[in-house]
Parts: C-alpha cells; sequence; structure tokens
C-alpha cells in the first residue's frame, strides 16, 4: 500500500498487475509559491512529471509564460537564486519556508493523491482496520487547527488552502 500523486500511480499500476489505486485520498495539496507579486510571476518551476498541477496552474494563473521541470531537490534552489519567479510544491514543503507567500493552484477542486494497494490485500481484516486507522486520521487532518500544529505553521496560513483528506470506503 502506498500513497501516489495521479500520474505516477497510474504508471504503477500499468506496470504492476497485482496492485490497484484504490481511491482519491488527498485534494487539493499543491500551492504556488512565490516572492513579491503573484501578478509579476512569469515563469515557475515544478516537479518533473507533474502535469495535472502544471494544467492546474496554467487556468489559474494565466499570466505565467514558462513552466520548468525542476528536480524535487533543486526546486525551492531555482526560486532562491531567482531562475523562476515560483515554484508549485506540495503544502506540507511550502509550510518549511514561510518566509516565500502561498496560494492555492486552483479555484477548483482536484486530486492530488491517490492510494495504491495490493489487490490480495484489499479484502483483509488488516485491510479493513487500516481504512478505520486512516479515515480518524483523515478526519482529524482536515481540522485546521490540528493540521497546523502537525505542519508548524499558524492556522492563518492554511486560510486560502482548501487542502482535503478523504475518507475511504470499504468494499
Amino acid at each position: 500500500m502506498a500513497f501516489y500523486c495521479s500520474h505516477i500511480a497510474k504508471h504503477t499500476i500499468e506496470e504492476n498487475e497485482n496492485v490497484m489505486i484504490y481511491g482519491p485520498v488527498i485534494m487539493n495539496a499543491e500551492v504556488i509559491c512565490y516572492k513579491g507579486d503573484l501578478a509579476d510571476v512569469r515563469t515557475a518551476g515544478i516537479s518533473q512529471g507533474r502535469q495535472n498541477e502544471k494544467e492546474q496552474a496554467q487556468i489559474t494563473y494565466p499570466q505565467i509564460e514558462e513552466f520548468q521541470e525542476i528536480t524535487q531537490k533543486g526546486i525551492l534552489y531555482s526560486l532562491e537564486k531567482g531562475q523562476v519567479d515560483a515554484v508549485i510544491q506540495d503544502l506540507s514543503k511550502a509550510a518549511n519556508v514561510p518566509e516565500y507567500s502561498c496560494g492555492p493552484i486552483s479555484k477548483n477542486d482536484y486530486i492530488s493523491y491517490v492510494m495504491v494497494v495490493d489487490k490480495d490485500f484489499v479484502g483483509t481484516a488488516e485491510f479493513s482496520e487500516f481504512v478505520e486507522t486512516y479515515n480518524r486520521a483523515a478526519r482529524k487532518l482536515n481540522d485546521p487547527e490540528y493540521l497546523a500544529g502537525k505542519l508548524g505553521v499558524e492556522e492563518d496560513w492554511l486560510r486560502d488552502k482548501s487542502i482535503r483528506f478523504l475518507t475511504l470506503e470499504l468494499p
């Protein structure tokens, strides 16, 4: 069992017939981080292969003229050194760099992460226990005060972020 962004999950199940996408688990988890004024952003760095996030940002921020694919390790470096005007990254990573302003990449809901599981595991008692435990955690993380504490940010920092942790249904 693992959590993957949608495009990696699709590739994973194409390569391994023993696994399946069980369901979406996190929505709206990415943000655009920038210095200065968001209206002035013309180039944005994005992690390699994150086509869905790029498409969301293109719609929301039509002033962005270019998206540069950057390795995850180099994405903040490229922003700091001025190689790009903004970067798109996971909310949990953005929480570690409070010196940058951050906003949602889309005005519409979208799936950020899905859960991939071994098909044989789905019907087991252990899987049912996992789903119950996961759902309790998801409900807790949907409380802004609790999530802010886990991310180490003020609750106000989450105000314009629309991240949602989705619960799972048992088969």
